[in-house]
């Protein structure tokens, strides 16, 4: 551009002088009494320093010439060399643009969310006092429901989907073959790892263990209930049926029932295997012993277990959503669970009650209490370190940690028992 606005330009002759000119800078003064600020004094110059600057004062004055490949170039410089004048709050200087109704219905929804919780907060911030007790009458009135709290431990309303198809046929079900029995099972081994558990010895065992639960008493509101006054009447517990043997009248699975259940008939057997092979088919015998063996005849030779089976007739009801039989819960605690715990000489025993279930779920949840209680403190800790900037005094924000666990407490129980204020 230079080449064409000054044709008798030389760049050497222009190098040289800046040079100069950088060199010795005292050989060129302003002239500051002088009003054009823009005029340079070149008296005290050489000629070509006088050249060099009126070379600068000229270019910096013209304007750079038009490009000759863009029409609209002189447009921009005569607009960029006019004086700029920014646009007064009267004026738009924006383009409007159309917005569709979607995008304004849109942008009314931002500002009705945004300005109601700008209120919100502005009055949680100038009334913090009355924002603490609504909050909290809020959450004690929603946690009213806690007055109708009850625990649930019925299975088919803790596991099966509620208001579907399986739970309507398990209900017909249970209409027409409604439950009779409570199920109570222990399995005798031999102390010694799988040794034979049918000697004598062993059986003799087992009988003792057997009269002890038949035997034993339990009390419920000053009432005394054994074995056979709870248990499921059944015949056939007996090989020889006698009146005056209660136990013959109450459901029991056991190769017991060989000797009537009368530990003085076992001592009196000298050949209890015989005895045993007398009491039924093989597949019956299978049913009551554990990895019994057999031998070519198909007799019967050992067995490693000895499962006893008792029943006890259903007593049980409904309140506040549980199910419970008093009764035979506390006979199933106080005497079989008791005994089958008890110590046994050459006796391994495994046992399972039908309140096994409801003891373990309940210790379960017990012991699961402990580590929420440990889990809130380090929640406290954790708030605590992160929010404050302080161990203690004013500004720790500790209070402020304790308020939020409080808050997410309050949270939790009011909207965990808030339907429960409308269910009558």
């Amino acid at each position: 551009m230079i080449y064409n606005s000054y044709p008798n330009f030389n760049p050497i002759q222009f190098l040289q002088d800046f040079l100069d000119i950088i060199s010795n800078p005292s050989n060129v003064s302003n002239n500051n009494n002088n009003d054009n600020d823009d005029q340079v004094s070149a008296t005290s110059t050489t000629p070509s320093h006088s050249a060099f600057i009126d070379y600068l004062k000229s270019s910096s004055n013209e304007p750079p010439p038009p490009s000759p490949t863009k029409k609209s170039s002189t447009t921009v410089v005569a607009t960029a060399n006019k004086s700029f004048t920014p646009p007064t709050d009267d004026e738009d200087d924006t383009i409007p643009v159309k917005r569709s109704k979607c995008e304004a219905v849109g942008d009314k929804v931002d500002e009705s969310i945004s300005g109601f919780f700008h209120s919100v907060g502005h009055f949680c911030c100038y009334r913090p006092k009355t924002t603490i007790a609504i909050s909290l009458l809020i959450a004690i009135l929603c946690a009213a429901g806690m007055v109708k709290l009850n625990t649930e431990n019925r299975p088919e309303k803790l596991w099966v989907p509620q208001d579907t198809q399986a739970e309507q046929e398990q209900e017909q079900f249970l209409s027409y073959f409604p439950p009779t029995s409570r199920f109570n099972n222990v399995i005798a081994t031999s102390s010694d790892d799988n040794a034979n558990v049918l000697t004598k010895d062993h059986l003799v065992d087992v009988m003792t263990m057997h009269e002890a639960i038949e035997t034993g008493v339990s009390t419920y509101e000053n009432e005394q209930y054994t074995f056979p006054d709870l248990c499921t009447p059944a015949g056939g517990s007996c090989t020889t049926y006698d009146p005056t043997n209660p136990i013959c009248n109450c459901l029991v699975v056991s190769i017991l029932k060989m000797w009537n259940y009368d530990l003085s008939i076992l001592e009196a057997d000298d050949d209890v295997l015989a005895t045993l092979n007398n009491y039924g088919t093989k597949e019956d015998l299978e049913g009551v012993l554990g990895a019994p063996v057999f031998d070519a005849n198909g007799q019967l030779v050992s067995a490693e277990a000895i499962s006893i089976s008792y029943f006890l007739k259903d007593r049980s009801s409904v309140e506040n959503g549980n199910t419970v039989d008093p009764i035979n819960e506390a006979w199933e605690e106080n005497v079989f669970l008791k005994t089958v715990q008890g110590p046994f000489a050459n006796l391994n025993l495994a046992y399972l009650s039908s309140r096994s279930f409801n003891d373990e779920f309940g210790a379960e949840i017990t012991g699961d209490l402990l580590y929420v209680q440990v889990s809130y403190i380090v929640a406290l800790l954790f708030l605590g370190a992160t929010l404050g900037s302080r161990i203690c005094g004013r500004g720790s924000r500790w209070a402020m940690s304790m308020s939020t666990l409080i808050l997410i407490a309050l949270a939790t129980v009011a909207g965990k028992y808030m339907k429960r204020v409308y269910i009558f």
